[in-house]
């Protein structure tokens, strides 16, 4: 894996924490996020990774673009990875929620990969404006 895009020590009992760092989209396609962590002997719940859009990197939206459970199992590391359609341009953060009454989250570790768009104009055929087609 690549440099992981950030790292959280501690997700506390019934807390959320952002992983550090933003995600920047630039003709973006196609984003995969893989997050790994440890769970404690005294988990009881499903934590949650939340993804959250700014178009501007400072406007942060305040509900979920995406979000996905992760299923837990206690004293055990569990990795998972997620594949989200983002919007071509802006940022995306990622947080995790530790949904447990009781169970601390730890060593979370997150890393992305995007796949872009070509920097050139899409293809197309035809003229919309005529409905006629070329071939």
């Amino acid at each position: 894996m690549q440099k992981p895009m950030g790292r959280i020590d501690t997700v506390a009992v019934s807390s959320r924490m952002q992983i550090p760092g933003v995600i920047p989209l630039v003709r973006a396609r196609t984003l995969s996020y893989t997050v790994r962590m440890d769970f404690d002997g005294t988990i009881d719940a499903n934590p949650t990774i939340e993804v959250y859009y700014s178009p501007d990197g400072n406007n942060w939206d305040n509900l979920t673009y995406a979000a996905q459970a992760v299923a837990f199992t206690i004293n055990t590391t569990r990795q998972q990875t997620f594949i989200i359609d983002p919007p071509e341009h802006g940022h995306i953060s990622i947080w995790v929620l530790n949904n447990s009454q009781n169970g601390v989250i730890t060593n979370v570790i997150g890393w992305y990969s995007i796949q872009s768009w070509p920097p050139w104009e899409g293809d197309s055929r035809g003229l919309i404006d005529t409905a006629e087609v070329y071939d």
